[in-house]
């Protein structure tokens, strides 16, 4: 594969920045400034705010000599020391009288200059009296210009990376999405008819039954598919900290903001795809963000009052009911219709069973591979227990099966004595009832409730066992009482805990 050049920022990537500096500097101090780059174009005119064509300045002015020299150059009489304006053509009608030009330059790289102008009397004395304080403003504003072009740099690298990654390493074709179920064609087929709109898209189905698989494979036969493909997982990022991974920050936004800031997850899948997983898990208070992201596709960084607009199309999914969830009021209505616009369902492994065996085999060829093995399939005892049980972890379990039957198997075959023992239930013992994860969490809460108290300390230490954020924590007990989960049974029969 050959390899993509390097992005190299210059000023002409961000003239809206150039020409906000250029406004900044007059502003401060009361004369005319200009900004070029290093091929005499001016980006920044403090005096013309309208966006006209870019035009270039004279090959002979004083501030292309400040450019080429890399040096400061000070006019106290611009017709009398300039040799560009001794010879311009435009010398009787030009009223400028004095100026100071600086380059902007970063070791032996020079990305183009300032330029201040004197035109009446006064402001010539002052521009001349305090030329070294306006050259120390003009050196800091010069390096907030490189600073700037430094975060696009940083800001592009990452995108081309996230872009590799996606193009290549984890790009996905509906062809490789196993399974030949009814089930299984019919989600592929709605899948990949709705692969080249723009709209978005909520995936739903339980966990372990491929979600991300098939938001990947609909972002590689889309029309973005050599754009970013970027993958949040909501469940795994605390509370506190989502907000900035989806959305960035500036610098100095809070306490432990890196320098510079840090680009957001929205920002990284610009011209791309963002995969939200688990979207149910966003906090209520960032939901309304989210939701504006998606009616209006710009985003204010933290720390930031600006908007950025961003060019993605966003794929959710979830394995929670979002319907109930609004009913409880811990999701929003507006919110889920717009994810809602197209929805698509992957049906569970139990209900397409013919599919079973197809991923066992696929998986075996995968673990022969990449564990050494040379096993050439299944005995007809161990495929009877393998189509025969639920799946309630679905594709990510049968894998996971698959893998300790490869490792454990001495035979040509893998047999019933190589499966994991959860698959096998004793004769006329009842099948393995499993609680949903949500519900296990709770008795988890609950019981910690009645080891540690349910007053706030309790809560905390309780926090701290469960590895849950005090946010979090509090989050669930809230989810819990509305939704009539109740807390631990104290021993008079009242709640033990309030929210």
């Amino acid at each position: 594969m050959q390899e993509r050049m390097a992005v190299v920022m210059e000023l002409i990537d961000v003239k809206d920045y150039v020409q906000k500096t250029a406004e900044i500097i007059g502003s401060v101090v009361e004369l005319e400034a200009l900004i070029c780059d290093r091929e005499y174009r001016i980006l920044g005119d403090s005096k013309q705010r309208s966006h006209e064509p870019v035009r270039k300045i004279g090959d002979h002015s004083v501030l292309t000599a400040a450019i080429a020299r890399q040096q400061v150059i000070i006019m106290e009489d611009t017709k009398r020391d300039s040799e560009g304006c001794r010879f311009c053509p435009e010398r009787a009608e030009c009223d400028i009288n004095a100026m100071v030009a600086i380059p902007i330059s970063r070791g032996i790289h020079v990305y183009g200059g300032i330029g201040i102008y004197a035109h009446k009397k006064e402001s010539v004395r002052r521009l001349i009296g305090k030329n070294k304080t306006f050259i120390e403003f003009i050196g800091r504003m010069s390096e907030l210009l490189i600073a700037k072009l430094d975060e696009e740099q940083e800001k592009a690298s990452l995108r081309e990376r996230v872009r590799s990654l996606s193009n290549h390493a984890t790009s996905v074709s509906f062809d490789e999405i196993v399974g030949s179920s009814r089930g299984i064609c019919l989600a592929k087929e709605e899948a990949e008819s709705i692969a080249s709109s723009s709209s978005t898209v909520l995936i739903q189905g339980e966990s372990g039954t491929g979600k991300e698989i098939f938001a990947r494979a609909i972002h590689s036969s889309s029309q973005r598919f050599d754009g970013p493909f970027v993958a949040v997982n909501c469940a795994a990022i605390p509370d506190n900290l989502l907000e900035s991974e989806l959305f960035g920050y500036e610098e100095g936004a809070f306490t432990g903001a890196i320098k510079g800031g840090r680009i957001g997850k929205f920002e990284l899948a610009n011209n791309g795809t963002l995969f939200l997983d688990e979207v149910g898990e966003i906090p209520i208070h960032l939901q309304p963000k989210l939701l504006r992201v998606l009616q209006e596709r710009r985003i204010q960084k933290l720390g930031s009052s600006q908007d950025v607009p961003v060019d993605i199309r966003i794929l959710a999914a979830t394995n929670r009911d979002l319907e109930e969830m609004m009913k409880t009021g811990a999701f929003r209505e507006d919110l889920y219709y717009r994810l809602n616009v197209i929805p698509l369902a992957i049906p569970p492994l139990r209900e397409r069973r013919q599919d079973i065996m197809e991923l066992c085999r696929f998986f075996l060829e995968r673990y022969n591979r990449s564990l050494g093995k040379d096993l050439k399939g299944f005995e007809p005892e161990a495929e009877k227990v393998l189509t025969e049980y639920d799946w309630p972890g679905n594709v990510r379990e049968l894998q996971n099966g698959v893998e300790y039957a490869v490792n454990m198997a001495r035979g040509r075959l893998i047999g019933t004595d190589s499966l994991p023992r959860r698959l096998f239930c004793a004769a006329g013992e009842p099948a393995l009832t499993l609680k949903p994860m949500r519900q296990v969490e709770e008795d988890y809460i609950r019981e910690a409730l009645r080891v540690f108290g349910s007053d706030a300390e309790g809560k905390e230490k309780a926090a701290g066992v469960l590895g849950l954020s005090r946010a979090t924590m509090y989050r669930r007990l809230k989810e819990m009482e509305e939704n009539g989960a109740g807390g631990a049974e104290a021993p008079d029969g009242g709640r033990t805990f309030e929210t």
